[in-house]
């Protein structure tokens, strides 16, 4: 997964950069449930920028996201 990451990366041109990563934690009736939230910035190094935020249960889903 990470390589097929990296190969659409150098053919786009594109560079992308994790900001954060941050746990959150939401307190209900039956417990505390956990989802993380990343945020990601791409850009081509020529100025052109884009932000990208995403959530999920789990880090690599919310990064992909």
């Amino acid at each position: 997964m990470a390589k097929e990451i990296e190969q659409q990366q150098q053919t786009d041109g594109l560079r992308e950069k994790m900001i954060t990563v941050n746990r959150v934690t939401k307190v209900v009736k039956g417990g505390r449930i956990m989802s993380f939230a990343a945020l990601t910035v791409v850009g081509d190094g020529d100025g052109a920028v884009g932000m990208g935020k995403g959530k999920a249960r789990e880090v690599p889903v919310a990064v992909q996201k």
